[in-house]
């Protein structure tokens, strides 16, 4: 079966001291990390993985608390790495030049102009599967600040199936397009309503009913939530948890 194991489940802040959002997806021998925070490279250290076993990343969209670690992921296989594997990036329009924007600004740029592995680009089209390493995503916009395009991805994996929400708050259209996967990975920055762009745990609880999921799991956990724990009824991630689906 394939697994999955949560490098960092916090939000953009770092509450209750957890690291940035990525996601590693693991199955049939291939690596999938969903999402790379500036802090995914020290957690996937902390954690005892190796870097070099990640075949693909997808980012969900440009906020930096889920790309900015891209940069110091490349600079890892480019010096770090002996295999040196070749690496397929996938995101939102414009990923890959704003993924040279941002090693221009972190002055890496040089260092990474002449890459000793392979490194393919590619954008997602909503609505539209993409197939990398072995699995499939089909991303579905978001509803979050338009500028980051933001998107939500369902990833199959050989006969299973998760969703993940990355950053969105409720619009109506997103139980259905959750579906009936085997697991659902969705954010969960508050208690209650106070952002239109991202879920809380109130709404979540109160549609819960129209989830098909066979198991919901709470990530992007901001303070008021982690400051509530025992009143939240939905399974929660923490840094280096590791489940099966």
């Amino acid at each position: 079966m394939p697994d999955v194991v949560f490098v960092g489940t916090g939000d953009a802040f770092g509450s209750g001291g957890r690291r940035h959002s990525a996601i590693l997806l693991r199955d049939a021998g291939r690596t999938l990390l969903l999402d790379c925070g500036p802090t995914t490279l020290q957690g996937l250290r902390d954690l005892g993985i190796d870097p070099g076993e990640i075949d693909a990343i997808a980012i969900s969209h440009f906020h930096g608390d889920h790309a900015a670690g891209l940069p110091f992921l490349l600079l890892d296989r480019q010096f770090q790495d002996g295999k040196r594997a070749s690496l397929e990036v996938l995101g939102p329009p414009g990923i890959e030049a704003r993924m040279h924007e941002l090693t221009r600004a972190y002055g890496y740029d040089g260092a990474l102009s002449d890459r000793a592995f392979e490194l393919r680009w590619s954008e997602f089209e909503a609505g539209r599967d993409c197939t990398t390493q072995g699995f499939t995503l089909h991303p579905f916009p978001a509803h979050h600040q338009p500028d980051t395009r933001p998107h939500m991805l369902r990833v199959g994996a050989g006969a299973r199936s998760l969703f993940f929400t990355g950053d969105t708050g409720w619009h109506p259209e997103f139980p259905d397009r959750v579906g009936d996967v085997d697991l659902l990975i969705a954010e969960c920055v508050l208690m209650q309503p106070g952002f239109e762009y991202h879920l809380n745990h109130e709404r979540l609880l109160a549609e819960r009913k129209l989830f098909r999921a066979a198991r919901i799991v709470l990530t992007h956990l901001g303070a008021p939530v982690l400051s509530n724990l025992d009143l939240v009824q939905f399974d929660t991630a923490y840094d280096g948890l590791a489940l099966e689906f």
